[in-house]
């Protein structure tokens, strides 16, 4: 499990304010996913368990059609982990993802488990690793 990856764009551990600053990023991605999709995979993305808990109140940068307490927060499935408001991104705009997710959460049919404690141990010194070398 030391192998998790940020989920594309979401994997990004920033503030809300930090965040914005990806708007345009965003807005080109949009409306990849298609509509039948977007409900189960933003579910598989609120099912993720949490592995940082973060207080931020986070909004949509891109067309207010939201808000998300606790948005920043960083949620993994154990392979993959990213902030929590990515499933409204997904749900509200059908903002791409990464195929290697895509295809990940296909196989395990949209159906996100719950980590140990120990998974979420190794999944928050991964994230360590990673923002101590910089690449967060």
């Amino acid at each position: 499990m030391t192998n998790v990856v940020p989920l594309g764009i979401f994997g990004r551990i920033a503030s809300q304010s930090a965040f914005a600053q990806n708007a345009e990023e965003l807005r080109r991605q949009a409306g990849v996913i298609p509509e039948e999709e977007r409900g189960r995979i933003a579910e598989y993305l609120r099912s993720g368990t949490p592995v940082i808990a973060l207080m931020g109140f986070s909004e949509d940068v891109l067309g207010e059609k939201f808000t998300c307490s606790g948005g920043t927060a960083i949620m993994s499935d154990g392979r993959f982990f990213w902030r929590l408001d990515a499933a409204d991104y997904v749900e509200h705009y059908g903002v791409a993802l990464p195929d290697d997710f895509l295809t990940h959460g296909a196989a395990r049919q949209w159906t996100a488990r719950p980590l140990t404690r120990d998974e979420v141990i190794e999944v928050d010194d991964r994230l360590g690793e990673l923002r101590r070398a910089g690449a967060l």
